[in-house]
């Protein structure tokens, strides 16, 4: 026969079975939370570390970018100095063809030999002119003439030398050139 207290038992029981389950799998929620938790604030640590040490490292670049400039402003110096240097060098040299005095053309001949290969060790070189095609990038030209003899645009004489250093050009030459 049908009784509600057997109904009523049975329901209890299968309400307590299932009451059961959804416990175990909030404990097993409340554990997966807290290892989160602490996977969350070890990860918030490395990512604070992580960030200490890029700010270490963004400061050791700027650093090295700062000191990188300071080197190549000294390096910039040097450089202009040394072109001050060979342009009184070339003046001596104009001097002494000029004079025609053998001895003094002989001994500034061999000084130059010594300062272009001191120059080549250094990787500065000096930009081909005379006979060359008028070069935008690497002339500059302070007086354009008319000879037919000559192909257009040719460079005819020099006023200043030009140089490179390390294929990258430190100063232009200033240069005459056939119109």
């Amino acid at each position: 026969m049908f009784s509600i207290e057997n109904e009523l038992k049975s329901f209890k029981k299968k309400s307590i079975n299932t009451y059961e389950v959804p416990l175990n799998d909030l404990y097993d929620v409340e554990t997966k939370i807290n290892s989160i938790d602490k996977t969350n604030k070890r990860n918030i640590m490395s990512m604070e570390l992580l960030k200490e040490e890029l700010e270490e490292k963004n400061d050791q670049i700027a650093s090295l970018k700062r000191e990188l400039t300071n080197g190549n402003k000294r390096e910039e110096v040097f450089v202009k100095k040394v072109l001050a240097i060979l342009d009184q060098v070339d003046n001596v040299c104009i001097f002494a063809e000029k004079s025609q005095n053998e001895a003094l053309i002989s001994n500034t001949n061999s000084v130059m030999r010594i300062i272009r290969k001191e120059l080549r060790e250094l990787e500065i070189e000096e930009i081909p002119t005379i006979g060359e095609i008028f070069n935008p990038e690497l002339h500059e030209c302070v007086e354009a003439v008319h000879d037919n003899t000559k192909n257009k645009y040719e460079i005819i004489d020099v006023i200043r030398k030009g140089y490179k250093m390390n294929g990258k050009v430190i100063r232009i030459a200033s240069v005459i050139a056939v119109r």
